[in-house]
């Protein structure tokens, strides 16, 4: 089943709407760019966001300046995220949570909860007027990094298995990789779509909210100036794929990743590093969402620092 909004969220949805808010979707997306964060490594992105808009039917406003989202989870409370426009932003802090505070007010709700503040922001928040009621570390939205040597190498006898597939995939006449065009990325969704099918889940509600919408969003917003990936093909047949950004010179976030062969989708991320992304250093993987078994495979793929995110709520 696909997540609808209930009637209290519903009300509140269309106070923020008459309140200028608008839908944080694939149409507003090339409006945003300035947003994207290209200079910092530990930031969520904008099209992070916005490919799960099916399920998080996200709204935004510019604050003085700041990207403030506002979103609408399944069985969760609202909650909001801010981005500035870039590291050195000057946008002081108080002004914003005040604004967003009012907001609050206007729609009945007695908190203001904010998402996936990152470790080096806390004590801004903490320096608000508003009272805090709580500041929580949230381990779910913390942020795996992993460098390019890491990568490239998979040391460790954890992943010995992976090496030795690897070097296979590189020797085997059948297997070949694509570089993603706005041509060939539709094909990222019959990637999906048999994997769906084998994995009984073809009307997900996985993490977010359906993978296969997410999936689908970010193939119809591929944009080869902004995002990068790869296509791996058994005899003619896709059956797997990666979906990264490149921020800046330095940092690449991955988004979506899937391969019906075993460790190929490692197997991309090797080829992406070895081939495409030379002068990377580091990939953000994003979170686990508290999945365990995503965790154990972030953990196990190489040495990795955990960027830590925090929860802050403050009183209305």
């Amino acid at each position: 089943m696909t997540y609808t909004m209930n009637d209290a969220q519903i009300k509140i949805h269309n106070i923020f709407i008459n309140e200028g808010f608008l839908s944080l979707d694939k149409y507003s997306y090339k409006f945003l760019q300035k947003y994207r964060q290209f200079s910092l490594l530990q930031e969520k992105t904008i099209t992070a966001y916005v490919v799960w808009q099916d399920s998080l039917f996200g709204l935004y406003k510019i604050i003085d300046d700041c990207l403030c989202s506002v979103f609408f989870p399944e069985q969760q409370e609202i909650y909001w995220t801010i981005h500035r426009p870039n590291e050195d932003s000057t946008c002081p802090l108080q002004p914003i949570i005040s604004a967003l505070v009012i907001l609050c007010e206007k729609a009945g709700l007695t908190t203001l909860h904010i998402r996936f503040i990152d470790q080096h922001l806390l004590d801004e928040y903490r320096a608000v007027e508003n009272p805090i009621l709580d500041i929580k570390y949230n381990i779910d939205s913390s942020e795996y990094i992993y460098t390019r040597d890491n990568l490239l190498n998979l040391n460790g006898t954890a992943n010995y298995y992976k090496r030795k597939r690897i070097k296979k995939y590189i020797n085997r006449q059948d297997i070949s990789v694509q570089l993603l065009t706005k041509e060939n990325v539709n094909l990222c969704m019959v990637v999906e779509e048999e994997w769906c099918k084998n994995h009984d889940c073809l009307y997900c509600s996985s993490f977010y909210g359906c993978e296969k919408k997410a999936i689908k969003t970010i193939v119809d917003i591929f944009n080869e100036e902004i995002h990068i990936g790869l296509l791996m093909f058994n005899m003619e047949k896709p059956v797997g794929y990666i979906i990264c950004e490149q921020l800046n010179n330095k940092v690449s976030f991955l988004y979506f990743g899937k391969s019906a062969l075993d460790d190929g989708f490692v197997y991309l991320i090797y080829i992406m590093y070895r081939d495409y992304l030379k002068e990377v250093q580091y990939m953000n993987f994003n979170e686990d969402m508290g999945h365990q078994g995503l965790r154990r495979f972030k953990k196990l793929l190489s040495p990795y620092e955990l960027w830590h995110k925090h929860n802050v709520t403050y009183s209305v």
